[in-house]
């Protein structure tokens, strides 16, 4: 017996796919014997996952462990960005389809040993949803959670969409704090001492310097920071190439086997209009024997 939606939630997404729709019948069925309603029309509303989300979640119940090391690999991608570190960028991005297709490979393989065999369709989106989790800390925890409804993706840029991806939000996930402003001193000062025109006019000249100085230093600095920038979007420009000339590849090997596929339809189709010529010659021969 279910006491609550979290429960629920882990017999559900625990479950083989063909298990997923009988098992949550039965707890509604047991949530409304124990007349709990609001718990049953939960449980009801709760989303079957996709082939490529189940797959994904039960690798994460099953094999989490094996996780670790993808992990770790997202957080030095992650960390590169941060601090636009274009080498490393350039560096990890490379290495990131291996890794992926290492661990999405591990996926389907496991799958298959239950019994759940994942097409071309559903393995590309189990390898999107860990490109996702690797670039992406909240994608990353809503995998970690065991009960995705559907695979993600990362265009690239910006940040992954988390939003209903998940069976349940996370109940224990907190805003995050808002940002603090910066504190306030006063500077020390003392009383004003007599002090000739000369002295003024060096003593301006020395804070005319001072401030021109200051603004060479803040634009050499705001250079240096242009030129990362100019870095990383190169490296984030070769990494969409790199990703396109992958998806040219994939489509040019679907257009192969479609028109392989359509070859082979071609024949059976000519076969089958010949065998049906001879059934219509076999059936008028008959007919006419008949009729004599």
């Amino acid at each position: 017996m279910i006491l609550h939606l979290r429960a629920a939630v882990e017999q559900l997404y625990a479950a083989p796919p063909a298990r997923f729709t009988p098992l949550r019948s039965e707890l509604v069925a047991q949530a409304k014997a124990a007349r709990e309603k609001e718990l049953a029309a939960s449980v009801g509303a709760l989303r079957k996952p996709t082939l490529a989300a189940w797959a994904v979640n039960h690798f994460v119940r099953e094999h989490g462990d094996e996780l670790e090391e993808l992990r770790s690999f997202a957080e030095l991608l992650r960390e590169a960005q941060r601090s636009l570190d274009a080498d490393q960028l350039r560096l990890l991005g490379r290495e990131r389809a291996k890794r992926v297709d290492a661990v999405a490979d591990r996926i389907a393989e496991v799958a298959a040993e239950d019994g759940q065999r994942l097409g071309a369709g559903a393995a590309q989106e189990v390898r999107e949803t860990l490109t996702a989790l690797i670039a992406d800390e909240d994608a990353e925890a809503s995998v970690l959670t065991g009960s995705l409804v559907k695979a993600l993706s990362y265009s690239g840029f910006g940040s992954v969409d988390v939003q209903d991806v998940v069976a349940i939000p996370d109940p224990d996930g907190q805003p995050d704090d808002a940002g603090r402003r910066p504190s306030l001193s006063v500077l020390p000062g003392g009383g004003a001492s007599p002090v000739d025109l000369e002295e003024r006019r060096r003593g301006r000249r020395a804070a005319d310097r001072a401030r021109l100085q200051s603004s060479l230093e803040s634009a050499r600095a705001e250079l240096r920071a242009a030129d990362r920038q100019v870095a990383v979007f190169t490296a984030r420009q070769e990494e969409v190439t790199e990703g396109i000339a992958d998806l040219e590849r994939r489509l040019a090997t679907a257009r192969a086997r479609l028109e392989k596929v359509t070859g082979e339809l071609d024949e059976a189709r000519g076969i089958r209009d010949r065998r049906e010529h001879e059934e219509e010659a076999a059936q008028q021969a008959l007919d006419a024997h008949d009729a004599e």
